[in-house]
């Protein structure tokens, strides 16, 4: 049985090798560009370290009046 389990397990590792060289040809395309990924994390950070929160226009809270 422990010579059926080594080629069961050999002829998978053969498989899943197979399958990762075909992903590894495949070519992915950019879905971010770099310089604009870098212009987004920057005014996130400026928005995190300066901007306001403004509340919601219906008057919505989070939370109740006084509980802070």
């Amino acid at each position: 049985m422990s010579h059926r389990r080594d080629l069961a397990e050999a002829r998978l590792g053969e498989l899943l090798a197979a399958w990762r060289r075909e992903i590894d040809e495949v070519p992915v395309p950019s879905l971010v560009d770099p310089v604009r990924a870098v212009d987004v994390v920057i005014e996130a950070k400026k928005a995190k370290d300066g901007g306001r929160v403004h509340p919601p226009p219906d008057g919505a809270r989070t939370r109740p009046p006084g509980c802070a």
